[in-house]
């Protein structure tokens, strides 16, 4: 028995051998496919990611491109209010002088027919406006220059044609 015990035995052993092999190869091959599976979910949820990435580097490109594009916009719309401010600047300037002009005159004219109005010395003293007149050189009035005359033909021209409208 014993020389047929010892190949039984041997193959038993190797039987026995060859099953937890197999056994260990099964667990080895389970354990690849559960971190297959786990590298393939783990891939599929960064691809993921990846994709919301880009899509929000896209947004994001986006929204600098509309944000250049409105600033280029405001500061064209700056730059014309900024000339619009000037001209209408301006335009008040000659508005204002014109009517300190026209003011000054106003004033100069009720002065003249105030003054002419009054009763002077003279002729609380029997003077005639003649004597009085051949007694006291009359200063030459100036011309006023050109310029000016054209800027109260104009103003007049302006001013009765807001009184035109006015009525």
């Amino acid at each position: 028995m014993t020389t047929t015990a010892r190949p039984l035995d041997r193959r038993r052993d190797k039987a026995g051998a060859a099953g937890t092999a197999a056994a260990q190869a099964e667990a080895a091959v389970t354990d690849i496919d559960r971190q297959v599976k786990t590298l393939t979910s783990l891939a599929e949820q960064q691809q993921q990611a990846l994709h919301r990435a880009v899509d929000e580097v896209a947004r994001l490109k986006r929204s600098i491109k509309a944000a250049a594009e409105r600033r280029a916009v405001l500061a064209k719309e700056r730059k014309q209010a900024v000339a619009k401010l000037a001209r209408a600047k301006t335009r008040a300037a000659r508005a204002e002088a014109k009517y300190d002009k026209e003011l000054l005159a106003d004033l100069v004219r009720r002065e003249k027919a105030r003054d002419r109005a009054e009763p002077t010395p003279e002729h609380s003293r029997g003077r005639s406006p003649r004597r009085r007149a051949a007694a006291e050189p009359v200063p030459v009035p100036e011309r006023p220059a050109e310029a000016t005359l054209t800027a109260r033909r104009t103003a007049a021209r302006k001013t009765e044609k807001a009184a035109r409208l006015i009525r």
